[in-house]
C-alpha cells in the first residue's frame, strides 16, 4: 500500500476566557471533525488516482502539484494524529500522569494500529507459508507504513507525558522534538540501521529497508500536532480568532517563508540534504502549509454552530475507511484489489469518475458504521469481533 523545524513562534498569552465564553468545545468538535474529514477524502482521491491513472499524465503541467498536494495529505494526517491525543490527554490530564488501566487500555488501543499496519502487509496467503518466504518477503513484511508510524509515534506520546508529568514541559517537549526529528532526519537516513539493529526495528529508522513511513522525519509531524493541540486546548477554542491566525495560519506562513529562504542560501545550513527527502527545508515547507489550510478550516469553522454528522462519521471512521479503500484500491493477502485488474491505465475522466465513487461509498460506509455503532452498539462490537475473526481464519 502506497501513500505517497521548529517549534512555532512564541504569543504573548491572551487574557483568560469569560465565564460566558460560547461553546468552545463546540468549536472543538467542528474544527477537528472537519479537518479530519477533508484529510479522509484527499487520502481516498490520492490513492485512487495514483494507482489508476494513466502513467502517460506524468508529464502534465498540473501533476507535480497534484503530488505535492498528495503528500500534504500524509502531513495533515499525522498532524491531525497528533493534535486529537493532544486534546484528549488534556481532558483528563491527571489519569495519563501514572501507570493505571486508562493508559493500559490506550496503549493497547495504538499497538492495535501497528498490527493493522502489519496485516495489510502480511507477506503469505497461509501462516503455513511463512516458514518458506524469501528474505525481500519479510522485508516487505517488516516495511513501516503509516499505520505503525501513528500507533508508534502515539505510544511514544503517551510515554512523554509520563515523563514531562505538567501540560506546559509536555508542550514544550513536543515542539521541541519535533525540531529535533526533522533535523535528525539527515544523518538518520544516512546510517545503516539493519548492521546496528534487528530488521523491524532498523525499518522505523529509515527507509532503506522499504519503509515509507519512517519515524524520521514523519514522526515530527505528530509532535507539532501534539504541541499545538495543548496550545489549543488551553486556550485556543475560546479565541479560536488568534489561535487560527496567530499559531496555525501566521505560523504556517513563517514556516513557509523560511523553507523558501534557507533553500536558497549558498551554503546547507543542515548539511548536505536532498530537498524533496531528507532537508529539514522540506518539514518546514509542508508543515507550513498544512498549518495554513488549518488555519484556513479553523477560521471559518467559528462561523457554523453545528456540523453535518457525515462529517463526523468520516473523521471517526478514518481507520475503516483507511483498511477497506485500501483493500479495494491495492488489493491485500485476502483480495486482488482495482490496481491488479484495472492498472494504471485509466484517462483522467475515467479515473476521476472511480475517486468520486470511491469517495461517496467510503463516507456511505463511515456514515453507516458509525450510525451503528451509537444506535446498536453491542451488535456493532459483535460484527467487529466476527470480521476480524474471519480475517484471521481465512489465513489459516
Amino acid at each position: 500500500m502506497h501513500s505517497h523545524g521548529e517549534t512555532v513562534p512564541q504569543a504573548t498569552q491572551p487574557p483568560a476566557p469569560p465565564p460566558s465564553a460560547a461553546r468552545p468545545g463546540a468549536h472543538r468538535v467542528i474544527f477537528v471533525d472537519l479537518a479530519r474529514a477533508l484529510a479522509v477524502a484527499l487520502m481516498v482521491q490520492g490513492h485512487t488516482l495514483e494507482a489508476l491513472l494513466d502513467r502517460a499524465y506524468q508529464s502534465a503541467p498540473w501533476y507535480s502539484a497534484w503530488v505535492f498536494q498528495r503528500g500534504l495529505t500524509s502531513c495533515l494526517f499525522l498532524t491531525l494524529s497528533g493534535f486529537t491525543f493532544s486534546v484528549a490527554t488534556l481532558r483528563h490530564w491527571k489519569n495519563h500522569t501514572h501507570p493505571s488501566r486508562t493508559m493500559a487500555s490506550r496503549i493497547r488501543r495504538f499497538g492495535f494500529f501497528v498490527l493493522l499496519g502489519y496485516a495489510l502487509h502480511f507477506p503469505a496467503a497461509r501462516f503455513a507459508d511463512l516458514s518458506a518466504l524469501a528474505d525481500d518477503r519479510w522485508r516487505s513484511f517488516l516495511a513501516v507504513n503509516v499505520l505503525q508510524l501513528i500507533g508508534v509515534s502515539l505510544i511514544l506520546l503517551q510515554l512523554l507525558v509520563l515523563v514531562c508529568r505538567t501540560p506546559r514541559m509536555f508542550r514544550t517537549a513536543a515542539f521541541a522534538g519535533a525540531a529535533l526529528v526533522a533535523v535528525a532526519t539527515p544523518w538518520a537516513w544516512a546510517t545503516d540501521w539493519s548492521l546496528r539493529l534487528p530488521l523491524w526495528a532498523a525499518a522505523y529508522l529509515s527507509p532503506a529497508t522499504g519503509s515509507t513511513f519512517p519515524l524520521t522525519p514523519w514522526a515530527a509531524y505528530v509532535l507539532l500536532g501534539a504541541g499545538l493541540g495543548q496550545v489549543y486546548q488551553r486556550w485556543g477554542a475560546a479565541h479560536l480568532d488568534l489561535f487560527a491566525n496567530r499559531f496555525l495560519f501566521g505560523a504556517g506562513a513563517v514556516m513557509v517563508v523560511a523553507a523558501s529562504t534557507f533553500s536558497r542560501l549558498p551554503f546547507e545550513p543542515f548539511g548536505p540534504t536532498d530537498f524533496w527527502s531528507t532537508s529539514p527545508n522540506q518539514f518546514l515547507l509542508r508543515a507550513g502549509w498544512v498549518l495554513c489550510v488549518l488555519g484556513v478550516i479553523a477560521y471559518f469553522s467559528r462561523r457554523l454552530a453545528h456540523l453535518p454528522h457525515v462529517f463526523g462519521a468520516m473523521a471517526q471512521e478514518s481507520l475503516l475507511i483507511y483498511f477497506v479503500h485500501l483493500c479495494i484500491v491495492y488489493g491485500s493477502i485476502w483480495n486482488l484489489g482495482l490496481k491488479s485488474y484495472v492498472g494504471a491505465s485509466l484517462s483522467l475522466g475515467r479515473a476521476s469518475l472511480v475517486v468520486v465513487a470511491m469517495v461517496a461509498c467510503m463516507t456511505l460506509l463511515a456514515w453507516g458504521w458509525n450510525w451503528a455503532k451509537h444506535a446498536h452498539g453491542r451488535v456493532a462490537r459483535v460484527v467487529s469481533y466476527a470480521a476480524l475473526g474471519y480475517l484471521v481464519w481465512a489465513l489459516r
